[in-house]
């Protein structure tokens, strides 16, 4: 096999991954999306890091000031010209003027994407967002001027951005002088949304559904619509919630979806919008550390949102909260006791403070439900309690320290999932994972069962073949080649001569011996037997270690050495004794400035 092709294959099953159609749609070169989060967690820098690596990132403005928001345009326009950008938009049953205004915002702008998030139902901001500009092309085909994500979890939250808009809300939109006869009538032909984002159990707002029962049921849904109503056919359907896994990545593609979603994980990359303190947390997860806790933005309806556990007690006040409000009237009909415990566990200020900060920010933001408040001590208990859930994300994302079992963390199970995937890895450590390069390794990865081991690997089998794939994948992409060399590693310790040298006592002490010897206990390891079963003139693949352990060793083996390492190493060195006395060379090299370049292309 011509062993210079495999790199190029993979690629080119990476990228064929989904939907065309969905990445054709939004200029890119993956069928991978990283979904909102709020405050601007999925901030400018997250949405820079995957936009250039051919992803498609939605900024998170939910909770934002128009001010930030409007920033947030600026820069993203002059870091990304030419490329469309993505915002979202969340839906605000208590202030539909907010997200009218925000709705307004963005098409000024010329804003060309919107993620819908949390809606149950059209809204006339919607509707405007999708109508505005709209007409009909040369062919009288109608078309849209903007696109829109529609973030759903239930068929009859789904069914409506299938279909056209409401003539009811269309009407009212051209009666008001929104939107012309004309973009009416081109709207009246088009769906509401170009895709829908099924969510699963995701962090954040969720009805935690099952993957694998809620994206068939869409797929059926919209095959029905499209029944009677033939443009609903090419709404794409995407996959979100849960995805953390390369193993969940393939499942679904494998059940029909045009592309991925990841959510969770994209918050505990260096490139998010919330504090190191939080990464630390969000890297130490595992699949039971998260629950469900009441929502700040609907806290009175009950909704729910899930979030860490681990690390926190936030979701146990939060939910001692809630239970106060079903049971009592108002603030003023508390029991002392409550009043107490709430003012030095969970305000840590004077409930009368509380609240006088409480109508000061809703008489600016929102004065018709400041009033109100003020008119009705059960809402105003509400507002109150959403006080204390409003500042708990802000702390976390601030990463204040004396507010850290205050910390609201928005998580769902795909970051233990991803933990567990990345135990091991470069990507264990939270300072190692970049956005761009963990959904290129995911999608890599993805890639290697269905298509890598036999197309790309062909007719060589075992390490020297998926693990070498994968790795390219992960180590050999543009992002991760424009990257420093690992510096952390959960590896197990390794021989004195190849910790000194990552020590900084120079790279003599690298020979090759000593890298043979590592090699061995690595493979043995793995193997689960004695470092002296280990035969170094075998070739790799005959000790049939899978791709997931092949990769183990190669990273390790990167963080020991401090180097970046081609792949292409383990294709052209087959054995651990001719592995070792290469590497040995390389090391030795090291000393050299130019020898990082040098590997590379080894």
């Amino acid at each position: 096999m011509n062993q210079a092709v495999a790199p190029s294959l993979l690629s080119s099953a990476v990228e064929s991954l989904g939907s065309a159609d969905f990445r054709r749609r939004y200029g890119l070169r993956l069928a991978y999306m990283a979904g909102a989060m709020a405050n601007g967690i999925a901030g400018e820098a997250l949405v820079e890091a995957l936009a250039r690596a051919g992803c498609l990132a939605s900024f998170g403005a939910a909770g934002l000031a128009p001010e930030r928001v409007a920033a947030a345009i600026v820069r993203l326009r002059a870091a990304l010209p030419g490329r469309p950008l993505c915002f979202n938009l969340i839906h605000t049953p208590d202030e539909p003027a907010l997200e009218r205004a925000l709705a307004e915002q963005y098409l000024a702008a010329g804003i060309e994407v919107v993620e819908a998030s949390a809606f149950m139902a059209l809204t006339p901001a919607l509707v405007l967002w999708r109508a505005r500009g709209a007409g009909f092309d040369l062919a009288g085909r109608a078309v849209a001027r903007q696109r829109l994500i529609a973030k759903v979890s239930r068929r009859e939250v789904a069914e409506p951005f299938l279909r056209p808009p409401p003539e009811a809300l269309l009407a009212a939109l051209v009666a008001e002088g929104a939107l012309t006869a004309g973009e009416a009538a081109a709207a009246r032909q088009l769906p509401m949304a170009d895709d829908i984002t099924v969510e699963a159990d995701s962090g954040g707002h969720t009805d935690r559904q099952s993957l694998v029962c809620a994206l068939p049921a869409l797929l059926l849904l919209r095959a029905r619509v499209a029944r009677d109503f033939a443009p609903a056919a090419a709404v794409g359907l995407g996959a979100g919630g849960g995805i953390g896994t390369p193993a969940a990545i393939r499942a679904a593609f494998a059940m029909g979806a045009d592309y991925v979603v990841t959510g969770s994980i994209n918050q505990a990359c260096v490139e998010s919008g919330t504090s190191p303190a939080v990464r630390r947390l969000l890297a130490g997860a595992g699949l039971a550390d998260v629950t469900m806790a009441p929502a700040a933005d609907m806290f009175e309806l009950g909704v729910q949102v899930q979030v860490l556990k681990r690390g926190t007690l936030f979701a146990g006040r939060a939910a001692a909260l809630w239970a106060l409000y079903r049971a009592w009237p108002s603030l003023a009909g508390l029991p002392a006791d409550e009043r107490a415990r709430l003012e030095r566990d969970v305000f840590r200020l004077p409930l009368a403070e509380v609240q006088a900060q409480t109508e000061a920010f809703w008489l600016a933001r929102n004065p018709e439900l400041a009033g109100r408040a003020q008119r009705d001590p059960k809402l105003m208990m509400g507002l109150v309690f959403r006080w204390y859930l409003g500042q708990s994300s802000r702390w976390a994302i601030e990463g204040r320290p004396e507010r850290a079992l205050d910390y609201q963390i928005w998580c769902g199970p795909a970051m233990g999932a991803f933990n567990a995937w990345a135990a091991g890895t470069r990507f264990a450590e939270p300072e190692a994972r970049r956005a761009a390069e963990v959904a290129e390794a995911l999608m890599a990865a993805a890639a290697v069962p269905a298509e890598a081991t036999t197309a790309v690997a062909a007719p060589a089998t075992g390490v020297a073949a998926a693990g070498a794939a994968v790795a390219d994948a992960m180590a050999a992409t543009r992002v991760a080649a424009a990257d420093a060399a690992p510096t952390g590693s959960s590896a197990a310790p390794a021989p004195a001569s190849l910790a000194a040298a990552s020590a900084g006592q120079g790279a003599g002490a690298l020979d090759a011996e000593s890298i043979r010897d590592w090699l061995m206990a690595q493979v043995a390891a793995q193997l689960e037997v004695e470092a002296d079963d280990i035969d170094p003139r075998r070739t790799f693949e005959s000790y049939a270690l899978d791709s997931a352990r092949a990769l183990l060793v190669l990273t390790r083996l990167e963080a020991r050495l401090g180097l970046r390492l081609s792949p292409t190493l383990i294709w052209n060195y087959p054995t651990i004794e001719a592995l070792a006395g290469r590497l040995a060379q390389l090391a030795a090299a090291a000393s050299v400035p130019a020898a990082a370049t040098a590997v590379a292309t080894a």
